[in-house]
């Protein structure tokens, strides 16, 4: 974005009287610089899904880029609430609390509040519960569209598995740490399958014993991690096309990267079982 703060100021006061209902001509500092922040968003929004050359007086102004962007944001939430209701619709939070109580009791609290006028760059929520491969740089509805997707997509691949056996898994490592697990459920899974798809076991069940362990750590005995990771990477690529996401296939192969350096140091320091659960 290339505009000078003499042509968002105006965007920024017309945007403040609708703030004080021209009740007032004056509003405060930090509400002056939300609202010079709401204008930024949403003009980056329309650059950023619009294509347009935001140039000073070479593309369009600032406040047509504004009300493109603020109609942008508007169709975005809509989307996500979309995706939220597909999510819901037959949720499943395997024991998980952390789980639950950011989708199901956490994320309605963004659609009754989120300001898509005033503060869309606000996403009002923490989102305790990980998504995989998050990097959280983003804000406002943006964040929250992207975050619902890809949890969407994490609980596609996990409806593939037995609900017990996810459970299972879950509660074994709760009881082996003995802390709740605050983790992402996805790639707990994900990595556990990664063993069973090695050992030729029933990927859906997600068993696992101490002879298997051995037979993992022979097969990734000689490799580099980068080697590992390129195996990994190929393993997670088919087992995500199984679950009918080829689409989202390289979200989940980036999971590779860091399942390859746990693989590596647990075979490194001989700790092979307990790396998976069995």
């Amino acid at each position: 974005m290339e505009y000078q703060l003499e042509e968002l100021l105006p965007v920024t006061a017309g945007l403040a009287e609708k703030f004080t209902s021209k009740e007032s001509s004056s509003v405060t500092y930090e509400t002056a610089q939300m609202l010079m922040e709401a204008v930024i968003y949403c003009i980056n929004e329309c650059e950023r899904d619009g294509g347009f050359a935001l140039r000073s007086g070479k593309g369009l102004r600032a406040m047509e880029a504004y009300q493109i962007g603020y109609e942008k944001v508007v169709k975005k939430a809509k989307k996500a609430k979309a995706v939220y209701d597909r999510l819901t619709a037959d949720f499943e939070d395997y024991g998980c609390s952390n789980y639950r109580d950011t989708l199901i009791i956490g994320m309605p609290e963004f659609f009754l509040r989120y300001d898509a006028r005033f503060c869309p760059q606000d996403h009002i929520l923490t989102l305790d519960y990980p998504a995989m491969n998050s990097s959280r740089e983003d804000s406002g509805v943006r964040l929250i569209y992207e975050y619902l997707c890809h949890v969407e997509a994490e609980k596609r691949f996990l409806d593939c598995f037995d609900r017990r056996a996810v459970t299972d898994l879950m509660r074994n490592l709760e009881e082996k740490q003995e802390i709740y697990y605050m983790g992402n459920i996805c790639s707990l899974v994900l990595f556990q399958s990664i063993g069973c798809f090695v050992t030729k076991k029933q990927l859906s069940n997600l068993i696992l014993t101490r002879t298997d362990t051995e037979e993992i750590r022979r097969f990734f005995l000689d490799d580099t991690v980068e080697q590992m990771e390129d195996k990994l990477r190929e393993m997670i690529g088919f087992m995500v096309k199984q679950a009918g996401l080829s689409g989202q296939q390289n979200y989940f192969q980036k999971e590779g990267k860091e399942f390859a350096v746990r693989i590596h140091n647990a075979i490194e320091y001989d700790v092979m079982d307990t790396l998976f659960l069995i």
